[in-house]
């Protein structure tokens, strides 16, 4: 995978590479994730996280997150090519559906590598669902 180690869970160093610098609530949000459902991190061979993700158990469908750290550029194959095995490993049909949240147009790219496709806008945020 051109240099780069999964390693699961996701630990809240992982998540502080990656995201560096945010604000308390995003933070709380972070770890909330890491505490409630699987995640995981791939990390260059240097050892530093370059990106984390997970999956959400929530009542009517799994919340996909992930983001990929400023170091993450000249992976992203590779790490669309992981992440999209990692994904096929949640069921994504029947009742409980994969989402995810987008908040930018490089999350929207990332979505739609990952097989996300755009089925509409809450808050202001767009909801992405697995094909």
């Amino acid at each position: 995978m051109s240099g780069l180690v999964l390693s699961g869970p996701c630990t809240r160093m992982d998540l502080s590479e990656v995201y560096g610098t945010c604000s308390p609530l995003v933070w709380t949000c972070l770890v909330h994730q890491i505490a409630v459902g699987p995640s995981f991190a791939v990390r260059s061979t240097e050892g530093e996280a370059v990106f984390v993700g997970g999956f959400v158990p929530l009542p009517d469908c799994w919340e996909a997150w992930f983001h990929a750290g400023p170091t993450a550029g000249p992976h992203m194959l590779a790490l669309v090519r992981h992440a999209r095995l990692t994904l096929s490993l949640i069921p994504d049909h029947g009742p409980r559906p994969v989402e995810t949240v987008v908040r930018s147009r490089a999350g929207a790219r990332l979505a739609r590598a990952l097989g996300f496709v755009r089925r509409g806008e809450v808050d202001g945020l767009e909801v992405w669902r697995r094909k």
